[in-house]
């Protein structure tokens, strides 16, 4: 693992889709409302308030991933132990991911396809490029990047010359005060999905400049952050809030308005090709993630790892729950309760570990 080098061009492309993942298609941010765009900002900065933390432990380890730094910091034993879990939150988060991804496109596309079988090509596209390395992986990204900016700019110019926009259902802003959007932010925003950018702390030592990797993150979570948001305000202005928090896939209904005469319709296409590549990237990142954190703990060969995680991610995704609205709720409570542990307090505790080593080494220098 230790030759691999990642661009900062390619590694800003790999976060930016992995942020903008099922975000860009799934209603984020409704418990706010008409304001949830508002929602969407604040917690893409408490999201960049939280990476500092992580850029500052790169800092000091800028050649280790979280799984060796954890140990460096903590001692063999206990670090050990949060590295294992950090494994399997990355697990799980990949097997969550592919779930909401292979529900979500069999209700939007392949309402006759098994949903396993969905899963499984799905965990098998991710495999396979991991296989590869994951310079392909980042490589890949800034191509696809590319693609998926030009069909937002399809569709911003489609819904503009459409006529569907209308921005007095944006009115009035703050109209139910500050306090639904903060609890939006509290409950969810933040973490979804600005926070699950945690995992890329075990791909961060493999950018080749160190210097522009610390800055890189924080760019592309400011960036998917705005894009987000501009989505959440277009879906609000043409379909309102309402129909927005009750729809499933607001921007697949709000693209299936946009119709110049009879020329340019039934767009639908463009927002399942969003969601396939935004759940592909989610997906292989945790899914990579997990296999450094193994590979480095046990010293293991990297693509040995590749079939038995697949395994474990394709099988504790499918049977996590019984059916996707117990699966949703589940999200839910670990978004509020379990991920906050591995973004914010392990994190703090190694921080403040590290600070006081630091300290402690600088003066017995002096």
């Amino acid at each position: 693992m230790r030759e691999i080098r990642i661009g900062s061009l390619h590694f800003f492309s790999l976060v930016l889709m992995f942020e903008l993942g099922t975000a860009l298609v799934v209603n984020v941010g409704m418990e706010a409302g008409r304001d949830a765009w508002i929602a969407i900002l604040l917690g893409c900065l408490v999201g960049m308030l939280i990476y500092t933390g992580y850029n500052y432990l790169f800092k000091l380890y800028p050649d280790l991933p979280l799984s060796g730094y954890a140990r460096a910091i903590l001692g063999k034993p206990l670090g050990a132990v949060v590295v294992i879990l950090y494994a399997v939150i990355f697990l799980n988060g990949a097997g969550r991911d592919m779930r909401d991804g292979s529900a979500l496109l069999v209700m939007a596309a392949l309402n006759r396809t098994p949903i396993m079988i969905v899963a499984a090509m799905m965990i098998l596209s991710c495999g396979y490029v991991l296989h590869k390395g994951l310079e392909v992986l980042a490589r890949t990204s800034f191509i696809i990047m590319i693609g998926v900016l030009m069909i937002g700019g399809i569709i911003t110019l489609l819904m503009l010359f459409s006529g569907e926009m209308e921005w007095s259902r944006m009115q009035p802003m703050l109209g139910d005060g500050i306090k639904p959007v903060a609890l939006s932010v509290i409950r969810s925003n933040y973490m979804f999905p600005f926070g699950e950018v945690f995992c890329f702390t075990m791909l961060m030592p493999y950018v080749g400049d160190k210097k522009r990797a610390v800055w890189v993150v924080p760019s592309a979570i400011l960036a998917s952050g705005l894009i987000i948001s501009y989505t959440s305000l277009v879906n609000i202005t043409v379909l309102g809030s309402d129909m927005v928090e009750r729809s499933p896939f607001p921007l697949l209904s709000t693209v299936s308005k946009a119709a110049l005469s009879d020329f340019i319709q039934r767009l639908d296409v463009l927002v399942v090709m969003l969601l396939i590549i935004g759940v592909f990237f989610k997906v292989a990142v945790f899914y990579g993630a997990a296999v450094i954190a193994i590979s480095d703990l046990f010293k293991l060969p990297y693509r040995t790892l590749i079939i038995p995680s697949a395994i474990i991610i394709l099988f504790s995704g499918m049977l996590d729950s019984r059916s996707f609205v117990e699966h949703l709720e589940e999200g839910g409570e670990m978004l509020t309760f379990v991920y906050p542990v591995f973004t914010i307090v392990i994190p703090a505790v190694l921080i403040i570990v590290a600070a006081f080593r630091n300290h402690r080494s600088s003066s017995r220098a002096d």
